[in-house]
């Protein structure tokens, strides 16, 4: 190390200088000591005594060696230089890097010669470019020109680097003296820019070379594949660059090459696949996937979404039709292709719902790069008609299948099973990414495939919702759950319910989320009249009959149906006060028949209000025995004394009535069992104490009374249900004019008769909707559907007085949504109607006008 360097000052310092002499003794005078006390021997007792040394003089001897004095100060650092940029060479200097330094620090801050310095610099750089520009023409020729371009950038950096540390003094204090200068980092680069990735050969040959290199590593090569981390840092040097972002810049081709690419690729699999849109899809999200693996690989963080987005853009959207808000969306022609209800169809069926959540998450992305929910709103529309084409196969199966009798029982379970089917599908496919949950498109989109559904059957979906609640209801919470889980239809829906449930509590939970799910199914439904209607009817069956399960459920389903889902269900409050009220006049009754001494209690009578119950009095009355019909008198005449002024119908058709019977099978003994049946079963059944052996014309003609539907299924519920009281002969499902009927002795030995107790139940037809009834009951609705169009019209145009038929339409549908959705044409039809009837007429218009009314009053 020169001694100089060691005691050399800043130039901006007045070193030591600056201190004064004491006593204004000048440098090289003789210096007086001053006697101390011990307290002011150390140096602080010094500074704070006042007193102050004098200059101290060091003289150095030897030979002066300052770089100063030696001829050509540049001349040395030049040739130091040239070698530090001779490309791929360990530089390997004239002097050590420290008198390097020292002659740098020297010209700079001592001779001020800094320009002389700095132009020598810049003078090398561009002289080794120009030697390195041919070098890296040369490297591109190559095969492994990726390692040479490394190799060449990686000399160049840790050239600039030792120039940094070595010429310093450039950088710390003349460039800080010349505004404008640029370090030396800055002007090495500059100049490498320039000359090299600035070159139009270099720039041509990478970008040629970059394009080669990307088609052969998609085309699976082994060379290009290894080389991946060689590209990977070739890249990072063109960050340093600043050559890489940007317009015009690296990045911007290697998107727009591959943009170029994959949409010509996806144009000619397009044409391969036009007739198998998912195998298109599987391949195109390979492409995708090993694209993004190549990206991760070799391309900077900040490329990668860059490169992803591109290639699913050029995939999957069609070239040169931008995203237009105007309305255009020939764009999405190509996802409207992909995105098909068959495909989704096709997914779900193969179990493959996976695929679909790749298929969101890439619409998901398509509609991020266009700003635009448009490529999502394509999936979710398609989602819906898929979900509305399933619901309306499933409500339109018995209509449409006629060999199939029992479809429409099946299509509540069905309509669940779909249902908790899809919320999985939901919750599988349709994640968003910024939530983490349900994408609310979908969820609604679900709901409106399953309205619409609905609709393509109006009336019969909120029919079997009623039905089926009624099946619930009277089987009660363990019968219902016991049977749920024996369904094969049901079993996946429903979570393979298991049966031994060993707390009431467990049952509740389980009955309860099951009563949840199917109302959840009446809220597709617009038809709420008409589960209103059936629901009510077979509640009123259930009481009737004795076939509820439960009194307290039944009451509190009411409730929640008021309060939770519709305000209109008011008429079962009406039927328990209707039945309490009757259970008093049953016990004044019993009270009344003690006290004039009669010891017979085998009759139980309902008395209803009309009003209060969905049913027309029958005007038949069948043929019953003689003892009940004394009874019946008998009722009558107490009745009337306490309610002279009403009248007392008997409905027959909702009876039931207690039969205890003998059964005699041959060499066994008669075994006694007690028959639960509707009253016509058992007026039937007692036709066989004189005679083991009647034909159907002999019932039908004693009881020319009943319905012949209604015989017909009374007696197939006898001798062609589970529990075979009678045979037919022959035998078969349907009951024919020519059949014969025979008392079944041998039902005992049978294996319901076996497992039954002593009492015994057989299902009545009473119970259950029949196909007559249904219809009778779905003209009823459609007539009360006029009067209530009829009413709201009048209401609105008495309140209006004057409305256009739109404004009439609009604010009817809004009146009466509560009931049902009615049709344009209904309400086209009463308005026709009451125009003919004079409550309203027609407004004379102008040419341009909409047709108007006004109420007549």
């Amino acid at each position: 190390m020169n001694v100089f360097t060691l005691l050399e000052l800043p130039k901006s310092s007045v070193g030591l200088s600056s201190i004064p002499t004491r006593n204004g003794l000048r440098t090289g005078q003789q210096l007086h000591k001053v006697a101390r006390t011990d307290a002011d021997l150390d140096s602080a007792s010094a500074s704070r005594s006042g007193t102050t040394s004098g200059v101290t003089r060091i003289r150095i001897s030897g030979e002066d060696l300052r770089p100063s004095l030696l001829p050509e100060p540049f001349h040395a650092i030049r040739h130091n230089i040239a070698i530090i940029l001779t490309p791929f060479k360990q530089p390997s200097l004239s002097e050590s890097y420290e008198a390097v330094s020292l002659r740098a620090r020297y010209i700079v801050c001592v001779d001020g010669k800094g320009e002389g310095l700095y132009n020598i610099l810049k003078e090398k750089l561009q002289s080794s470019m120009t030697d390195v520009k041919d070098k890296v023409l040369d490297a591109l020729m190559e095969k492994e020109w990726i390692s040479s371009m490394v190799q060449l950038c990686d000399w160049f950096h840790d050239a600039v680097s030792l120039l940094q540390s070595l010429l310093s003094p450039l950088d710390q204090v003349y460039i800080h003296r010349v505004k404008g200068t640029r370090t030396i980092k800055a002007l090495a680069y500059d100049i490498f820019n320039d000359r090299i990735f600035g070159h139009a050969g270099i720039s041509e040959k990478l970008i040629e070379n970059l394009s080669s290199w990307a088609a052969g590593d998609r085309q699976n090569s082994a060379s290009e594949r290894a080389s991946r981390s060689s590209l990977a840092r070739l890249l990072n040097h063109l960050i340093v660059h600043d050559v890489y972002f940007g317009p015009s810049r690296y990045e911007q081709y290697l998107l727009t090459s591959t943009e170029e690419y994959y949409t010509s690729l996806a144009a000619t699999l397009n044409h391969d696949m036009h007739e198998d849109p998912p195998a298109f899809f599987d391949l195109a999200y390979d492409l995708i996937e090993a694209e993004v693996e190549r990206a991760e690989e070799t391309f900077p963080p900040s490329s990668r979404q860059a490169i992803k987005e591109t290639t699913i853009r050029a995939l999957f959207i069609l070239p040169n039709v931008p995203a237009s808000k105007d309305g255009n969306t020939n764009w999405l022609d190509r996802l409207s292709w992909l995105a098909t209800p068959e495909t989704i169809k096709a997914y779900v069926d193969s179990d493959r719902v996976p695929t679909m959540g790749k298929m969101y998450h890439l619409f998901s992305t398509l509609s991020s790069v266009s700003s635009s929910r448009a490529p999502l709103q394509v999936l979710s529309t398609t989602w819906k008609v898929y979900i509305h084409n399933i619901v309306s196969s499933i409500v339109k199966a018995a209509s449409t299948d006629p060999s199939a009798p029992d479809s429409e029982e099946k299509m509540v379970p069905n309509l669940l099973k779909f249902r908790e089917h899809a919320e999985g599908i939901l919750d599988v496919a349709f994640i968003s990414n910024d939530t983490n949950k349900r994408d609310g498109d979908f969820t609604q989109a679900l709901t409106d495939g399953f309205i619409s559904g609905f609709k393509t059957r109006r009336v019969k979906p909120a029919e079997m919702l009623a039905k089926y609640l009624d099946g619930m209801m009277r089987k009660g919470q363990a019968k219902f759950l016991e049977s749920l889980s024996k369904s094969k239809t049901t079993a996946s829906a429903d979570g393979d319910i298991t049966m031994r449930v060993e707390t009431r509590s467990t049952q509740d939970t389980l009955f309860q989320s099951h009563l949840l799910r199917v109302l959840s199914l009446y809220r597709f439904s617009e038809d709420k009249d008409v589960f209103r209607t059936f629901y009510h009817r077979q509640l009123a069956k259930r009481l009737l009959l004795g076939r509820s399960a439960s009194s307290d459920a039944e009451v509190a389903m009411l409730r929640m149906l008021k309060e939770q889902y519709d305000s209109e269900f008011d008429m079962g409050e009406t039927m328990f006060k209707d039945l309490a009220l009757s259970t008093e006049m049953m016990s004044d009754f019993r009270n009344h028949k003690v006290i004039h001494g009669a010891n017979d209690d085998t009759l139980d009578v309902r008395v209803l209000q009309r009003s209060a119950w969905p049913f027309d009095v029958s005007k038949k009355q069948i043929l019953i025995t003689d003892e009940m019909e004394r009874q019946l008198s008998t009722f009558t005449t107490f009745y009337h004394k306490k309610h002279g002024n009403r009248k007392l119908d008997w409905d027959h058709a909702l009876g039931t009535m207690s039969l205890k019977t003998r059964f005699r099978p041959p060499g066994n003994n008669a075994v006694e069992k007690e028959l639960s049946v509707s009253l016509y079963q058992g007026v039937i059944l007692l036709m066989f104490q004189e005679k083991n052996k009647i034909s159907f014309l002999e019932i039908r003609e004693v009881q020319h009374s009943i319905d012949d539907d209604d015989l017909r299924r009374t007696l197939q519920s006898l001798a062609c249900g589970k529990k075979k009281v009678l045979l037919k002969e022959p035998a078969g499902r349907d009951v024919h004019d020519g059949d014969i009927f025979l008392f079944n002795d041998k039902f005992v030995l049978s294996e319901e008769g076996r497992k039954a107790g002593y009492k015994i139940h057989v299902n009545s037809i009473q119970a259950k909707v029949s196909v007559k009834e249904s219809a009778t009951t779905n003209r009823h609705i459609q007539e009360d559907r006029k009067h209530l169009l009829d009413a709201a019209i009048v209401r609105i145009m008495k309140a209006k007085k004057q409305l256009t038929y739109e404004e009439i339409k609009v604010q009817t549908v809004e009146t009466v949504k509560r009931h049902f959705a009615p049709e344009v044409e209904e309400i086209k039809s009463r308005v026709e109607a009451l125009v003919e009837q004079e409550y309203l007429e027609r407004v004379e218009r102008a040419a341009g006008q909409k047709p108007s009314f006004k109420y007549v009053a």
